[in-house]
């Protein structure tokens, strides 16, 4: 592998929700491990990081997995130096470790909660959408239980 072959993307590979080009992450997988790469834009100091993707972990787990020590990071001043440092790295004795030390903590249970529950009124609940302009609202509801069973995990 080659940093010229990695392609990042603004797309979530764990949610598929998509960055803006102005937030600043990217996401890349190599290896069976997902990365989020950080570059602040318009920034006084150029540098741009790479870490695992930690956010469909369950947290305890990932605190251990961190203090353990097989935490990735990587940082550098310029886009390709970053990826050849990634590069450079993978497929060592220490990136397989690791790699299979990321692979083995617990994930959550990951359900994208596209919707909002909003009361509105007696007996008037909504299910309000996070982005509407991928789903619409949904309502009226008697209760917050009927959202809840209607939505299931995609509510919170």
């Amino acid at each position: 592998m080659k940093p010229e072959d990695i392609r990042l993307t603004y797309t979530n590979p764990v949610t598929g929700d998509r960055e803006s080009r102005d937030a600043g992450r990217q996401y890349v997988g190599i290896d069976g491990v997902v990365f989020v790469v950080t570059h602040i834009y318009r920034s006084r100091i150029p540098n741009w990081s790479a870490e695992a993707f930690t956010e469909h972990l369950e947290s305890s787990a990932a605190l251990e997995w961190a203090k353990a020590g097989h935490a990735f990071g990587f940082a550098h001043i310029r886009r390709r130096d970053l990826l050849a440092q990634i590069v450079a790295t993978a497929g060592t004795e220490e990136w397989k470790q690791k790699r299979d030390a990321w692979l083995a903590v617990p994930r959550g249970r990951w359900a994208p909660r596209r919707y909002s529950i909003e009361r509105r009124g007696v007996g008037d609940w909504w299910a309000v959408p996070r982005f509407p302009a991928r789903d619409s609202e949904r309502g009226p509801y008697l209760s917050e239980e009927t959202v809840r069973a209607d939505l299931g995990d995609s509510a919170n």
